[in-house]
């Protein structure tokens, strides 16, 4: 009987105990589930660990990157959070290598100066694959230094000609760096922007949107898209929508929580209340990992209504909750908590920093997250009420205001120096017109001077030969037209001659510097008649118009906004948003972009119709022809009104523009998911124009001509030799004339 007892008891307990999980609504919490909640919040609410997986292909680097030759470095700089420690950096080296030349090849990583290995292959080929951690100390710049060196030596002796084209070491784009950190240590807002991954995710209080929310989305997704980020936008998850749960885990002690509970079987799950929503918050659910959002009230709202309806099921479950359950709402999802008037705040959701911003305060907040600025942003909370970056007096501006200072580069072969700057960053109606670098070298020991070349956006515009003996010298380059985007990478590059003197000298690095008085010159933009010279108008105040239709699916069409904005130019800081009810619209009285909205009186191009689009040139004559073409777009340049603009159309459900691109020349496109697919000019002028070439000084008059720097740089030499050798020959000649006539006296 005293067995039967203890088996009734045992069992009695086993029931209690599954009671207790399967439905604790049900009991009294302090029986046998009291704490159990409360812990598992209070465990969450600790310290989080955010990971980060950074690749060399996220960076722009998408194709391998070949070191050769005797010997060659390549300096790459990881984005990490400004200030923080790291957790547990890891660098995962992707490589191969080659050694058909055989001899000795080295090559060596190094992170912020400290040596992380050295290897010295001595097959023929092979992976250079390599797992290795680094210093998790903080980086007060916000990057990790990755330096990369390969030596190759094919000779016996070091002056041997080595020149070899087999030993070549590739770094590969799916180099990458993991690390973690703790999210408590960012606790301001500069450095959680510098925690920013490279793919954003911006979140907004749902798919529609009023105009000041759909406003403020914009501007900022063009603003990251500019800084080079790729942006995904997000809405709040609401009743009826269905979340697939894979990813998610439950936590046993909550797993009798109804709110819980429906998660907790895996699969895709219908949101069925507000508390499940707030359930899903909790759990960190995908649905809820942003890094910046639109805190407009409409969001306050509805992540407090899912936090008082999942904190009503937690504590009816757990009395012992309540404590942790008002933690958990304050410090992991504040975000809940409105967001003032011209706010940009630091806030959390599911433990994650998130930069808030209020709709009202979106305009500043891109002016704040431009270079200049953004080291300044050392608060929790700002309210702002502007943030923009200062005219240039005149017409010129240092490149250290536009971007990254100048500074001092140590070359051995070759070393290139590079800023950036907007379009936009000169006075409305202004243009870059020419660049005017100062440099400065230092003389080597080779007789070969060195060469400094002056590029923008790819294009070479000028070099020189210098002096190099230490003191300023000018490149003075034309900017053309047709080499301007709308974020312009100023290029430097210094090339020196790194061989030795007959085996004496092993070649050194010498100091060559781009000096603080360069500077970028503008002019009056010139009159708009294809995309590029329209994106030099929409750079300054311009207006943005879209349907009223799109504000109630805004996850589709802000992608649509953000990158159509960005490849035209148009600056998210200087533009009005208008929002259109019918299917035209007057031109308004500045630079434009009508997105699916025809202006008024326009003499269009292109002509859609269902899925047929017709394109014709400027004297009618038909050009393109097609019908059964969906989900692309169109894009016409508009030249024809008081205000020049573009009018971009969508065919079908148009282009899923998922990656940035640029308009280039022309003045109509067809654009498709890899951005323009074909461009040309309809309008019947001149594709680009050399505004800034180089005139030939040598044609024109002859004053002209000899009154040229040009003429007698290159053409006093030979003139001069010319003069030496004419003269003597007619020393000569007057010699023997004088020989004659003496002879003819003496006779």
């Amino acid at each position: 009987m005293k067995n039967n007892k203890s088996v009734l008891s045992r069992n009695a307990m086993i029931a209690t105990l599954l009671a207790s999980t399967v439905a604790p609504v049900l009991l009294v919490p302090q029986v046998s589930h009291a704490g159990a909640i409360a812990d598992t919040l209070a465990a969450r609410a600790e310290d989080r660990v955010i990971t980060r997986k950074v690749t060399l292909e996220e960076l722009g680097i998408g194709t391998p990157v070949t070191l050769g030759s005797i010997g060659a470095e390549h300096d790459i700089y990881i984005p990490v959070p400004a200030g923080v420690e790291l957790i547990d950096p890891t660098l995962y080296f992707e490589g191969r290598y080659l050694r058909a030349d055989g001899g000795q090849t080295t090559y060596t990583l190094s992170a912020d100066n400290r040596m992380l290995l050295a290897r010295s292959p001595t097959d023929d080929g092979g992976t250079a694959d390599i797992k290795v951690g680094i210093d998790g100390a903080a980086r007060d710049n916000g990057f990790v230094h990755l330096k990369v060196n390969w030596s190759s030596s094919t000779g016996q002796y070091y002056c041997d000609d080595a020149r070899s084209i087999g030993n070549l070491l590739e770094i590969e784009p799916d180099t990458y760096l993991e690390y973690g950190y703790a999210a408590a240590a960012v606790k301001d807002i500069s450095t959680a922007w510098s925690a920013l991954p490279a793919e954003v995710t911006l979140l907004v209080s749902g798919n529609r949107l009023d105009k000041g929310s759909y406003d403020a989305a914009w501007r900022i997704g063009t603003a990251l898209q500019r800084d080079g980020k790729t942006v995904r936008t997000i809405a709040l998850p609401k009743v009826g929508d269905r979340v697939y749960t894979a990813a998610l885990t439950v936590p046993p002690s909550l797993a009798g929580v109804p709110a819980f509970k429906a998660f907790s079987g895996g699969g895709e799950v219908q949101i069925a209340n507000e508390a499940e929503i707030g359930a899903l918050m909790l759990l960190d659910a995908p649905q809820f990992s942003a890094d910046i959002a639109v805190a407009d009230d409409a969001m306050a709202q509805a992540l407090k209504s899912a936090l008082d309806a999942v904190s009503a099921e937690l504590v009816a479950a757990d009395g012992a909750a309540v404590a942790a359950v008002a933690t958990a709402r304050q410090d992991l999802n504040s975000l809940g908590q409105t967001v003032g008037s011209d706010t940009v705040g630091l806030r959390t959701l599911s433990g994650r920093p998130v930069i808030a911003i209020s709709p009202d305060a979106a305009n500043a907040a891109v002016g704040l997250f431009n270079t200049l600025w953004r080291q300044s942003a050392v608060s929790g909370d700002l309210t702002l009420a502007a943030a923009a970056m200062p005219s240039g007096e005149g017409n010129a501006i240092p490149l250290g205001a536009l971007g990254k200072a100048p500074s001092r580069l140590d070359v051995v072969a070759k070393g290139d120096w590079s800023t950036k700057f907007d379009l936009g960053a000169a006075a409305p109606g202004k243009v870059p017109s020419r660049l005017d670098i100062n440099v400065s070298a230092a003389p080597g020991a080779t007789a070969t001077l060195p060469v400094a070349s002056v590029s923008i956006n790819g294009y070479l515009l000028g070099a020189k030969q210098l002096r190099a003996d230490g003191t300023p010298e000018r490149i003075s380059v034309d900017i053309p037209a047709y080499t301007l985007l709308p974020r312009n990478v100023v290029n430097v590059e210094f090339q020196r001659q790194p061989a030795s003197d007959q085996c004496r000298e092993v070649p050194q690095a010498y100091p060559a510097a781009v000096l603080p008085d360069s500077r970028v010159l503008f002019k009056d933009a010139p009159a708009a008649d294809n995309f590029t010279s329209l994106v030099a108008r929409l750079a300054g105040d311009s207006e943005v118009a879209v349907p009223a239709s799109w504000l109630d699916d805004a996850l589709r069409t802000l992608p649509t906004v953000m990158s159509v904005a960005d490849a035209a130019g148009v600056s998210p800081a200087r533009a009005e948003l208008a929002v259109v009810d019918t299917a035209t619209a007057a031109v308004p009285d500045k630079p434009f972009l009508f997105f699916d909205i025809a202006p008024e009186q326009g003499s269009h191009r292109i002509t859609v119709t269902g899925d047929n689009i017709r394109i014709d040139s400027a004297r009618g004559e038909r050009l393109f022809d097609a019908t059964g073409l969906s989900d692309v777009s169109v894009a016409e340049a508009v030249l024809d009104q008081n205000q020049p603009g573009l009018y971009y159309r969508t065919v079908g459900a148009g282009a899923d523009l998922s990656k940035p691109f640029s308009f280039g020349q022309g003045d109509v496109a067809i654009i498709g998911e890899s951005g323009v697919l074909t461009a040309l000019n309809a309008g019947g002028n001149t594709i680009y124009a050399a505004s800034g070439a180089q005139r030939d000084e040598s044609d024109g008059s002859t004053l002209r001509l000899i009154t040229s720097p040009k003429f007698w740089v290159e053409q006093a030499p030979w003139a001069l030799t010319t003069l030496i050798i004419g003269g003597f020959i007619l020393l000569v000649l007057l010699a023997g004339i004088a020989r004659r006539r003496n002879r003819d006296k003496q006779d």
